[in-house]
């Protein structure tokens, strides 16, 4: 582990002012904060930051998000609820519940859901057990920032054989705020038995410059079932750093599907633990970068522990101009995790000669018996598609936005709840319609 000598002016300063109630938070979060600053901020030397280079973030002169109750936040609130369905929503301002811009009226009685703060005083224990699980301070250093400088975000306890009918929207806005950095962690248990779906959106409103760096942990018990979407959309000097941790026990399931279009620099780290028998996993994501210096970097890993695991794993990306996407996908198999099968795929399309991609599909296996596949693609538009529809008469640029909203169905696809697919691909192709 390697020592800094030039500690980050304003993490340090950060970390002077955090000051939980909890005696055992305020230690484990000073622990958190010492642990980040021995390690540093990774660096290209190593070899899961090889194309990402977050130098930059040292250098500025950051502050702690606070929260600000902006008189234009109602109007932007109501332009990103779902349409044509019944929902749950959940509004954090720079990183801080905001009670007043939310509305939890459906949800079931028994359900627990509520601002991270307020779990951590109202449940303490159970808070308390899922936030101090360990995790690889080498491999996800901004896990331990986000610990260090927690601020809010989103508790969600589902109990057993509860289904939560409306979906949650949890909307994350920042909003007038320039130099500063946001931590917020959402905690999803998801009990036996229990089915929950959640959009997590975050979007920039006047906000520059702003780090947003965020956890998410799902915990689900035997046959439940979380299906977990969620959208980058913030703004172009935005640095969006998220890990995401799940843990599944046996039998459980779990959706993924990202959509990520804005952010000047955005880095998403996966982590799926398939601890038990019969655990599925599906892992998708989708990027579209159309400004110049945009950068996107994923990196997922799915660890089969135990047998008779499913996973798939489809990530693509539509890039143009000077833009750079970093992928790299990773499925472990564990020694008795037979009968594991396991798909993994990466496909880009370029729109640019100045567009980049580094790809790397991995395979780690110690079992036998087992079904496991990837692939990865880098390439322009197919120019026969492109020629067969001007042949019928369709201009170019409309037959461009058709090929490129076709390749980015597969995943699209895998959106199963209605008002939440036609969201995302609104979006999406508002993304692809955009000329600059």
């Amino acid at each position: 582990m390697n020592t800094v000598v030039n500690l980050p002016t304003w993490v340090a300063t950060c970390l002077t002012e955090q000051s939980a109630e909890q005696d055992w938070l305020r230690a484990f979060q000073k622990q958190q904060g010492a642990a980040f600053l021995t390690r540093g901020f990774p660096s290209r030397r190593e070899e899961l930051w090889k194309y990402t280079d977050v130098s930059y973030l040292e250098k500025q002169a950051l502050t702690k998000a606070r929260f600000d109750q902006a008189e234009t936040l109602p109007a932007i609130v109501k332009k990103h609820r779902l349409k044509n369905t019944d929902s749950l929503s959940v509004v954090f301002v720079n990183g801080h519940f905001a009670p007043l811009l939310s509305d939890l009226g459906l949800l079931p009685a028994t359900a627990i859901l509520c601002s991270l703060q307020e779990a951590l005083t109202a449940h303490a224990e159970l808070v308390k057990s899922y936030l101090m699980m360990p995790v690889n301070l080498e491999r996800h250093p901004f896990s331990y920032l986000n610990t260090a400088l927690l601020s809010d975000g989103l508790f969600l306890q589902v109990p057993k054989n509860i289904q939560i009918k409306a979906p949650i929207h949890v909307l994350y806005l920042n909003v007038n705020a320039n130099q500063a950095v946001a931590c917020p962690r959402n905690l999803i248990i998801a009990e036996e038995g229990s089915n929950v779906t959640l959009l997590e959106e975050h979007v920039s409103a006047g906000a520059e410059q702003y780090f947003s760096n965020i956890q998410t942990d799902i915990h689900t018990s035997p046959n439940a079932e979380v299906n977990y979407y969620k959208i980058q959309n913030e703004g172009l000097q935005t640095t969006h750093i998220a890990q995401t941790f799940i843990h599944q026990q046996q039998d459980s399931r779990v959706k993924m599907v990202s959509l990520e279009v804005g952010a000047h620099l955005a880095r998403d780290d996966v982590y799926v633990n398939l601890n038990e028998r019969g655990a599925e996993c599906s892992i998708n994501g989708f990027y579209a970068l159309n400004h110049d210096d945009q950068h996107i970097d994923n990196h997922i890993q799915i660890d089969h522990v135990a047998p008779h695991g499913t996973s798939l794993m489809m990530y693509k990306g539509i890039l143009d101009k000077k833009t750079h996407a970093v992928f790299n996908g990773k499925i472990f198999v564990h020694a008795g995790a037979q009968k594991t099968q396991s798909n993994q795929a990466n496909h880009n399309l370029l729109l640019s000669n100045s567009a980049q991609v580094d790809t790397k599909p991995e395979f780690e296996i110690y079992a036998d018996d087992v079904k496991c596949a990837h692939g990865d693609t880098v390439g322009q538009l197919d120019t026969e598609s492109l020629f067969y529809l001007r042949s019928r008469g369709i201009e170019k640029d409309a037959a461009l936005k058709l090929l490129t909203r076709a390749f980015a169905d597969d995943v699209m696809s895998r959106i199963t709840h209605t008002a939440i697919a036609q969201y995302m691909t609104e979006l999406l192709s508002e993304t692809l319609s955009h000329d600059n």
